[in-house]
């Protein structure tokens, strides 16, 4: 199943989510706070996902009734 979640940036990462930080002024202290970027975002596009196996070392038996 293809799925669309991650972006690249302007510089070229890929990452799902992009924050700056701004600075803010309150009451004479200065705070920094994140803020979510929206622009100037490339989606990455359809990835094709391997389908989910239990991987061989899992430490289950598997049997059929």
């Amino acid at each position: 199943m293809p799925w669309i979640s991650m972006f690249y940036d302007e510089d070229g990462d890929l990452a799902h989510e992009f924050y700056e930080e701004t600075i803010v002024t309150k009451n004479g202290q200065k705070r920094a706070k994140l803020r979510r970027v929206h622009k100037n975002l490339i989606p990455q596009g359809m990835v094709k996902l391997d389908p989910p196996r239990i991987h061989v070392d899992f430490p289950v038996i598997l049997y059929e009734v």
